[in-house]
């Protein structure tokens, strides 16, 4: 998102000497990244207040970018897409947390757990198309997905058991969209690699 005026802006910078015409790629890169994180920041807080949930939200960006951060998953082409579907979510999950009873949120985070847990456990970590991980990356990416996989699964546990209901729905919700997001792409790799055969 804004990539041609963040480059526009850091052409200016390399010809008025501000910054080296090597170092572009990397200063767009970071603009944008910054620019992308604030956005989701504000509208995650303006999205916590229109629906009253504000701690709820935050507790959901969280814990979703920590382990999405490492189990990897689905990736839209443009940035916009990525900002749209990352809001859409956050929407999802605090409208399912306003509606569903609090006496249902253990059945239905049993429900979903049965089948998440099972998919980020066989396929995490999930490249992305533009990232490949190297043989490294990818056992160092494995282990640290495991690890905040099972520190989630134990706080959410744990805030189920103390009835703070919310709290432990919004640790599920935050794991089970990890494991969308890497069946997702998941699905989409072996599409293309069925394509690129055919």
């Amino acid at each position: 998102m804004f990539t041609s005026q963040i480059k526009k802006l850091v052409n200016k910078f390399t010809e008025q000497g501000i910054s080296r015409f090597e170092d572009e790629d990397s200063i767009v890169y970071g603009l944008s990244l910054g620019i992308e994180i604030s956005l989701n920041i504000i509208t995650t807080i303006i999205l916590g207040v229109a629906f009253n949930l504000v701690l709820e939200s935050f507790i959901f960006v969280i814990t979703f970018s920590l382990l999405r951060g490492y189990v990897g998953g689905y990736h839209c082409e443009k940035s916009s897409n990525c900002y749209f579907l990352s809001i859409g979510i956050v929407v999802l999950v605090l409208i399912m947390v306003k509606f569903i009873l609090k006496e249902y949120m253990i059945m239905i985070s049993i429900v979903l757990s049965i089948f998440s847990l099972p998919i980020i456990l066989k396929l995490a970590p999930s490249e992305a198309k533009h990232k490949p991980l190297d043989h490294s990356e990818r056992i160092r990416y494995r282990k640290k997905s495991m690890l905040y996989l099972f520190i989630e699964f134990g706080l959410m546990t744990v805030l189920f058991l103390l009835k703070f209901y919310n709290l432990g729905f919004i640790i599920c919700m935050s794991i089970s969209m990890s494991a969308v997001s890497v069946f997702l792409n998941r699905g989409s790799h072996i599409k293309l690699t069925s394509i690129k055969t055919s």
